[in-house]
């Protein structure tokens, strides 16, 4: 008996409590009175609202911050500052399984690149991870996102090669096109100002040869850039 084909299931977008919570804050954002310069309610106070353990509070209100929509200032609390993403385009539904193999690639990569770079940078290494930061920061104020995305790629690579594996400084190379690219459309959700701290950890840890920190540095980041994906598509399937 032939077997009767059947059409494809959609894909259904992966959430998570961090997403739930930036949903949830950006909701209470839109209701009337959250003007620019409003003080949201604390870290506490929204982890009893929300049902939810503070750190993943802490973790939404800082994707938030990098998206452009709330400010922490330290001592006083965490203020709205916009209601709306900068958004230039939404990834086409073409490049979406692109996108996502693109930033598995850089989730298998980039811990290992760290932990190494952690344990054996030189002195002129760690100089080279922090002049390319230094550029990134100063492009983060005067760069087109393509130009930031480039200088990030800089940036990355030259952990790569601090920690001296040539296959996987080769592999890493190789996609650099891909990177300027996919992380350029990344970057697009969000003021490029708000970049402009958001490896000082991942530095410190490598500085301070702490591996399992540089580790961890690079997957606190990766659930700002997972977030930022996850609303690209959702804005692509609206």
């Amino acid at each position: 008996m032939a077997l009767r084909t059947v059409k494809a299931l959609e894909k259904i977008p992966r959430t998570t409590l961090v997403d739930e919570v930036i949903a949830a804050i950006r909701g209470m954002l839109d209701e009337e009175g959250w003007t620019a310069g409003t003080r949201l309610p604390s870290e506490h106070q929204l982890s009893i609202q929300l049902g939810v353990g503070r750190s993943t509070v802490r973790e939404a209100l800082r994707v938030l911050g990098h998206l452009g929509l709330v400010q922490s200032r330290s001592g006083l609390g965490t203020f709205v500052v916009g209601k709306e993403l900068a958004v230039r385009h939404s990834a086409p539904d073409q490049e979406a399984e692109a996108l996502s193999q693109f930033f598995e690639f850089r989730r298998a990569t980039e811990p290992a690149a760290a932990r190494l770079a952690a344990e054996r940078r030189s002195s002129s290494a760690l100089s080279a991870i922090k002049a390319s930061w230094q550029a990134c920061y100063a492009g983060a104020q005067n760069s087109s996102v393509d130009d930031f995305a480039a200088l990030d790629f800089s940036f990355h690579i030259s952990i790569f090669e601090a920690g001296e594996n040539q296959f996987l400084i080769d592999a890493y190379r190789a996609v650099r096109p891909s990177f300027i690219k996919y992380v350029g459309m990344v970057l697009e959700l969000g003021p490029l100002t708000r970049m402009m701290h958001f490896h000082d950890k991942l530095i410190e840890a490598i500085s301070r040869q702490d591996p399992l920190a540089a580790v961890r540095a690079v997957e606190e980041n990766f659930v700002d850039t997972d977030v930022r994906q996850r609303m690209m598509m959702l804005q692509t399937s609206g």
